[in-house]
């Protein structure tokens, strides 16, 4: 099921701004810790009207994280297929410093964006590894200090 906010209708005709909102709502949720991340991708064209309004729901979000956390929100928009609309989505990847646009002709290659992205300058493998690696040094810390008080 497509949740109904995004009011997607029977004509499979998709609105931007609703997508556009329920994103920053999730990602408003990010930890300070991290960089909000989205990925918007679409298939089509809107009205040039609802493009506008999404591209500046995320221009003010990303001045709201400028503001809390010093930080560009990492933006990652994908025109799949032969009918998205290359300036509407422009547009809205322009919203922030970090925006990035992508083509994507077909699933193989969207499966090959969707790795490239996630590993796009956070080298992914490297932070778990260094999240596991910090993990395991405070288990090793407490063990040393619950022995230690014994």
């Amino acid at each position: 099921g497509i949740p109904s906010d995004l009011k997607f209708g029977c004509d499979h005709h998709t609105i931007f701004l609703p997508a556009a909102q329920s994103a920053c709502i999730l990602a408003k949720s990010t930890p300070p810790s991290h960089t909000p991340s989205i990925i918007f991708m679409s298939d089509g064209e809107v009205g040039d009207d609802d493009a506008k309004q999404a591209a500046n729901r995320f221009s003010n979000f990303n001045t709201t994280l400028q503001d809390r956390l010093e930080n560009e929100l990492e933006l990652n928009v994908i025109a799949f297929g032969s009918m998205a609309c290359h300036t509407q989505l422009k547009h809205i990847a322009n919203s922030s410093q970090n925006g990035r646009f992508h083509m994507s002709t077909d699933t193989a290659e969207l499966s090959n964006l969707f790795v490239q992205i996630a590993d796009a300058g956070f080298h992914v493998a490297d932070l778990l590894e260094a999240e596991i690696g910090k993990r395991i040094s405070d288990a090793v810390s407490d063990k040393l200090a619950l022995e230690y008080i014994k």
